[in-house]
């Protein structure tokens, strides 16, 4: 029994943690804990902790507007997050306008924003959250904003392709202003790996030797070297399919959703994290669940799977250790795949139906866009974020190099956003491939008999938004 808990407890936490990392933003935000209260946070500054200065930067982020205060709904206060506060500021002293921030955890979105939108209360800004696209969409949730935002402004050049994918209905609703590369990483504790003559993860990507077969070897020199050690834990399964250049779910250009759970990409990745399980590379730490970073502190485990995010964690706790030194990797490169194929994620906000102020929205948008491709507002934000976020140098820049979608060969995933039946299939599928269940209703099965068991379901969902789309698109 405690075993069943204990595994119960970790796949519970993997599915949260794919709705947490949809509400991190562009730089790993701390994002709160899963409860049932929400709050209202203040929009004052500490400016103690973390003054930002903007009086010196000019950005065009739009038409001067009518002064507002701004309701937003989500997961964190964007008024004081370390790579959000310059951009806020910027929007606050420029445009006139302020923003309040009701927090949520990510699992309420749905059912807060609908309350507002069904009693004339909208808020004006809300998270990008796993189930906005396609299920919020369609069901006529946010404003389209192309009378607002302008995709051949400089700060939108070379993403248009990106944007365009999440249109619904001929519209564009959602403009991302954040793009990670490598929305999952691998933690991993690198004085430890020196200690045990393990060869740097960090080290083996520079030579372009990270692959699914080094990544492996660094598990079972780790394994090998204690009893009782792991090799894996967290939120891995997506992002090793995606590195073989096939996503679960893909938007074609005609907007069409796609499924690939039958193709043989897919079925190679989940025999690869189905040799990990049955090879014991891939377990959580006896009485840990993914969201721990004790594992990797304490040296039980070799990789921890997680959302940029948890950086932000290891980095506070480095800064008050010397000796502790936590570092990440992205997912390592499918060697029969062409490419090195990077899974991608993207964050924004999007604007409710109802909202009184899109306007302004769609320009407090633009400045966070801003803060990722003007120099000045980027040079403030990066100051912002090191106070913030209490990084090393060699943590950002690493971070950094992923958020330029332009360098890399990025797959656009989308599996999550059908509806909450299909979303948990499909988790379910992901996390006991590579975990071991005892789920009586999926334990001993392989990712092959899941796939059977679930795909109609899946493809009835897709068959259903399809039509929507095309019908909407005539």
């Amino acid at each position: 029994m405690a075993k069943l808990k204990r595994i119960m407890s970790a796949v519970l936490a993997a599915t949260t943690i794919v709705s947490l990392t949809a509400c991190s933003a562009g730089d790993n935000v701390s994002v709160p804990g899963d409860n049932n209260n929400s709050s209202t946070a203040t929009t004052i500054d500490d400016e103690i902790e973390n003054p930002v200065n903007v009086d010196d930067i000019s950005i065009d982020a739009g038409e001067k507007v009518e002064p507002a205060v701004l309701q937003y709904l989500g997961c964190y206060d964007i008024t004081t997050a370390g790579d959000v506060k310059p951009a806020y500021k910027y929007f606050q002293e420029n445009y006139g306008c302020t923003i309040e921030c009701t927090i949520v955890s990510s699992l309420q979105i749905q059912e807060k924003l609908s309350t507002a939108i069904t009693s004339g209360e909208s808020p004006d800004l809300v998270d990008y959250a796993e189930n906005t696209f396609p299920l919020l969409m369609s069901k006529n949730m946010y404003t389209p904003l192309d009378d607002y935002m302008d995709l051949s402004a400089p700060q939108w050049s070379g993403l248009e392709q990106y944007i365009n994918k999440y249109k619904w209905n001929g519209k564009n609703y959602y403009y991302p202003w954040s793009y990670d590369i490598s929305p999952y990483f691998l933690i991993y504790n690198r004085a430890l790996f020196e200690e045990l003559s393990i060869p740097d993860p960090k080290e083996l990507y520079d030579e372009g030797n990270w692959t699914w077969d080094t990544f492996k070897d660094c598990m079972q020199k780790f394994v090998d070297s204690e009893d009782g050690r792991t090799g894996l834990y967290g939120y891995a399964a997506t992002s090793f399919i995606d590195s073989t250049g096939t996503p679960l779910i893909s938007i074609g250009s005609d907007g069409l959703l796609q499924c690939n759970l039958v193709n043989a990409n897919v079925e190679r990745a989940a025999n690869y994290m189905q040799d990990l399980k049955k090879e014991g590379l891939a377990k959580f730490a006896t009485d840990y669940i993914d969201v721990s970073e004790e594992p990797i502190t304490a040296g039980l485990s070799a990789f921890q799977a997680m959302g940029g995010w948890i950086i932000t964690n290891y980095s506070k706790k480095m800064a008050k250790d010397d000796a502790l030194d936590i570092f990440f990797v992205p997912f390592p490169r499918d060697p029969n795949a062409d490419k090195y194929y990077y899974s991608m994620s993207t964050f924004g906000y999007l604007v409710p139906a109802g909202s009184k102020y899109a306007q302004q929205a769609s320009v407090f948008i633009n400045c966070c866009r801003l803060s990722v491709t003007d120099e000045d507002l980027k040079a403030t934000t990066k100051e912002s974020i090191m106070k913030n976020k209490k990084y090393t140098d060699e943590q950002y820049e690493f971070l950094m190099e992923f958020k330029e979608v332009q360098k890399f060969d990025a797959v656009v995933d989308e599996p999550f956003g059908l509806d909450e039946n299909s979303g948990t299939l499909i988790k379910n599928m992901l996390n006991y491939t590579l975990f071991e269940t005892d789920d009586e209703d999926y334990a001993g099965m392989t990712w092959t008999q899941m796939r059977e068991a679930s795909s109609g379901s899946i493809m009835t969902q897709i068959d259903y938004y399809n039509s929507k789309i095309k019908n909407g698109n005539e």
